[in-house]
């Protein structure tokens, strides 16, 4: 089968013809329908700061059909209601199944986990071998290809507004600090929310219509940092920084409120400093990685019940590497997804 993978930190993506799994045990094997392509991916792909071994597969936003699996897993296939030829979305965080977290229904929080596109092989490829049928979620009607992004854009920014459901009573502020393939779902969850606030802050005029498109109050520029305040009518409950670059962790925390929280979902490798004068008082600080296997059935529900809006543009698999650079300059509105 083709597979598009890294091999050398910074040199470009290598199609290649790699064995086809065969699964065993509890594995399932996916006939890939598309992957969808994140900026983690640029990351991994081209700095050594996400620690991973070369060569690997990259992708981990994966939806596709069941195409065979191991005896092992012929009862949690049943269990899920899934057969031969069902439409899927993986769910990532690839967890040991037995430590607590794994029990408690947060296999993301997994010390052991094994992720696709991240410790193991994933889905920039025309199939992916899925451990245990629990790492699958029916999509019902959904179009694999167009689904694909659920899998982390959609179910991230899910996990991220829930975690801040504290702060988001009625007449709270929330700002988000980017408003690409996370951020969009992020505005239609927060809008979903009574009387909450929304203000984007983005470097791209389009990004900030399609925000305003999809439910956000305010839209401000890079360079226009001085408007938020006013328009916000103060500073925020919660910043939501998805992007997580040392400037926009110091835009973070240079708006939240007293007693707020910064939700950094971004992973582009920001620092920023943590004392008694580098924040407001009691300001809270959180990461998101991932949602729970819940979460990723509550967004694909949404989903299927047509209350969800995203946009998606399909490139072949052999195009991985100039998708990557696509997103790099900035050239993609919504999801870019991977079709084998």
């Amino acid at each position: 089968m083709l597979a598009a993978r890294t091999h050398v930190a910074g040199e470009p993506l290598r199609l290649e013809e790699v064995p086809r799994p065969e699964p065993t045990g509890s594995e399932v094997l996916i006939r890939v329908g598309g992957c969808g392509v994140c900026h983690t991916d640029l990351h991994l792909a081209r700095t050594d700061r996400l620690h991973i071994e070369r060569p690997l597969t990259l992708g981990h936003e994966v939806a596709g059909w069941i195409d065979s699996w191991g005896p092992g897993a012929s009862a949690g296939l049943r269990r899920a209601r899934l057969a031969g030829e069902n439409g899927v979305v993986v769910f990532g965080g690839w967890g040991c199944g037995a430590c607590r977290d794994c029990r408690r229904g947060q296999e993301q929080r997994c010390g052991s986990s094994r992720s696709p596109g991240f410790q193991l092989d994933g889905g920039y490829a025309e199939y992916l071998l899925v451990p245990d049928p629990r790492h699958l979620v029916g999509l019902g009607d959904l179009d694999p290809v167009r689904a694909a992004p659920l899998a982390d854009a959609g179910v991230t920014p899910f996990r991220a507004v829930a975690r801040a459901a504290a702060w988001l009573e009625p007449g709270a502020r929330a700002l988000l600090i980017g408003s690409g393939g996370l951020g969009q779902f992020a505005i239609q969850y927060l809008r979903r929310l009574p009387e909450v606030v929304i203000g984007v802050r983005e470097i791209d005029p389009e990004k900030l219509d399609v925000a305003a498109a999809l439910g956000a109050d305010l839209g401000f520029l890079a360079g226009e940092e001085d408007l938020i305040f006013a328009g916000l009518g103060g500073p925020a409950d919660v910043v939501f920084d998805f992007v997580g670059t040392d400037d926009t962790l110091a835009l973070a925390t240079r708006f939240v409120a007293p007693g707020g929280l910064v939700s950094l979902v971004g992973e582009a490798g920001g620092r920023m400093e943590f004392g008694f004068e580098a924040l407001p008082v009691e300001a809270w600080l959180t990461t998101t990685s991932w949602g729970s296997p819940d979460d990723l059935r509550d967004v694909v529900r949404l989903a299927r019940r047509r209350r969800l809006q995203w946009t998606t543009e399909t490139m072949p698999l052999a195009d991985a590497e100039a998708a990557h650079q696509r997103l790099a300059d900035g050239e993609v509105p919504g999801r870019l997804v991977l079709v084998p």
